[in-house]
């Protein structure tokens, strides 16, 4: 995992999720693992490496799932302070993937 001394999380799921990648994926020499890399000015929360797979893209939501009133492919609507939002994700990742 890089950085391997995270001192302080962005976010509680973001530390959560980290620990689940470090105890179930145990990333080592087949698996590398960033957090918070910059990739062309983008910060995604993890990317995950492995010659068998390649590069996965996770950005980590802590969002309840009573907070989700829909999801597309593209798009999850979600409930905030009692007010529906769309947040979308697909396109940013796949520019970041086309950047590199």
């Amino acid at each position: 995992m890089m950085p391997s001394d995270i001192g302080e999380y962005e976010t509680e799921g973001e530390k959560t999720f980290y620990k689940f990648l470090e105890g179930v994926a145990k990333p080592d020499v087949h698996y590398l693992c960033w957090y918070l890399p910059e990739v062309n000015g983008k910060e995604p929360d993890f990317l995950l490496y492995s010659d068998e797979v390649g590069l996965i893209i996770f950005e980590v939501k802590d969002w309840a799932l009573r907070q989700i009133e829909e999801a597309t492919p593209h798009h999850f609507f979600i409930q905030i302070k009692r007010k529906t939002e769309s947040r979308g994700f697909v396109g940013d990742a796949h520019k970041i993937i086309k950047m590199s």
